[in-house]
């Protein structure tokens, strides 16, 4: 559902990954196992949004047990260019 809105020089960085993710085709790869891993884990994920005023945007919360990341998204022209996923209360600046 994702691919058809990731811009072809989509990059991906994560709090817990050393290294930008570059490529919509390496982020499919990448997000098609973590679905495989967690259908495996039985343990659902919890999506909500939140506006963080910080930095005047609505994030996208993933939550899965007792944790929680955001996830910080930006767009250019229709599609999305980056995302971050990251812990809530890390904000960027």
């Amino acid at each position: 559902m994702i691919e058809p809105f990731l811009s072809k020089d989509f990059e991906y960085e994560s709090f817990w990954v050393f290294e930008t993710m570059k490529g919509k085709t390496n982020y499919m790869d990448y997000l098609t196992g973590k679905f495989q891993a967690i259908r495996q884990s039985g343990n659902a994920v919890v999506v909500k949004t939140l506006f963080q005023a910080r930095i005047d945007q609505d994030v996208v919360v993933l939550g899965q047990g007792d944790s929680e990341a955001a996830l910080q998204i930006w767009t250019e022209e229709g599609m999305i260019t980056k995302m971050w996923m990251r812990p809530i209360d890390l904000l960027p600046g």
